[in-house]
């Protein structure tokens, strides 16, 4: 039986390499976690950043699972499924926080499993809609369910869904979209692209227990709860909010190299390390970055990759204002 993967690869293959919208893309490798039982939010409030109570079948959000000390061990995308959540996050820490989550579980009424889900990105033209498709979300974080899939629209800038669901049905809309509107296809660098332009941070393994998460920006994201229970990491995410303590943030600029950046990869200026790579994407004028860097040296130019001093670095808007 074919894998959904599987599919991509040959939708990718059989398509030329194009760079018009809208476009179809497939994720960077995301895996999905299915909490179930009866205490599954109680049992998320007193893991998770954000306030649970707030997801529902039509509003998702963003949130994060801290170790003690407040870092970021993963930070995901939260929806509802009639009573089940299901949590979008990074494959490569999916069984890493199966397994630690799993020692919370004890006697709660909580089921924990990997969920074998389609995700696709879809990025709409200048015009921000698709011919042919009526009552997709037009609010970021909204959720709505068409045809059997759900669809997330996702934060500006531009319009683009996050679409999710069984694979025999995402299969089936990949190929209408495509064949019928007609949309490019594009790889997963291109989704990721536009979360960078987004100002949206993948925590992967290279950069788990790194950050705070207002370091990743999370609480401008939304993605924070200051007044709900308490959950791992809280007294310390509170402290440093409350005392206004946060001296590294997340930033977007562009570095010109043809190599490909990997996350964790650390910023110097002046022979003295301030900051890490969150997230790298290629362009045409080089590699777009989300990087963690100290708050008074975001605006210096003379920062540079530990390997790349002569390459020039460039420092643009987010899509959003910092505190």
């Amino acid at each position: 039986m074919q894998t959904w993967q599987t599919f991509i690869d040959l939708q990718l293959r059989s398509s030329p390499t194009e760079t018009a919208l809208p476009a179809l893309c497939p994720l960077p490798p995301t895996g999905v976690i299915r909490v179930a039982g009866g205490d599954a939010l109680a049992f998320l409030q007193g893991q998770t950043t954000c306030d649970v109570r707030r997801i529902s079948e039509n509003e998702s959000g963003l949130g994060a699972f801290c170790n003690p000390e407040g870092r970021v061990i993963a930070n995901f995308r939260i929806l509802r499924h009639h009573q089940d959540f299901l949590l979008l996050l990074s494959t490569d820490l999916l069984q890493p926080l199966l397994k630690r989550l799993n020692l919370y579980v004890l006697r709660a009424d909580v089921r924990l499993s990997s969920e074998e889900t389609a995700l696709f990105g879809v990025i709409a033209g200048e015009e921000g809609t698709l011919e042919g498709m009526e009552g997709l979300p037009d609010s970021p974080h909204r959720a709505v369910s068409l045809e059997g899939l759900t669809w997330i629209r996702m934060p500006p800038p531009g319009v683009r869904w996050l679409v999710l669901g069984p694979k025999d049905k995402a299969q089936a809309m990949w190929l209408r979209m495509a064949q019928s509107h007609p949309m490019s296809r594009q790889p997963a660098s291109r989704w990721l692209l536009a979360e960078i332009h987004s100002g949206l941070p993948l925590v992967t393994q290279a950069t788990s227990e790194l950050f705070l998460p207002q370091m990743l920006n999370l609480d401008v994201l939304g993605a924070i709860s200051f007044d709900k229970d308490c959950y791992t990491g809280q007294e310390i995410i509170a402290r440093t909010h409350y005392r206004g303590q946060v001296k590294r943030r997340l930033y977007r600029c562009r570095v010109a190299t043809s190599r490909t950046i990997s996350p964790g990869e650390k910023l110097i200026c002046q022979e003295e390390t301030v900051g890490q790579v969150a997230n790298a994407a290629p362009t045409a004028e080089g590699q777009e970055l989300l990087a963690v860097v100290r708050c008074d040296r975001a605006a210096q130019t003379e920062i540079h990759l530990a390997d790349n001093l002569e390459g020039s670095f460039q420092w643009l808007d987010l899509a959003y204002t910092l505190p």
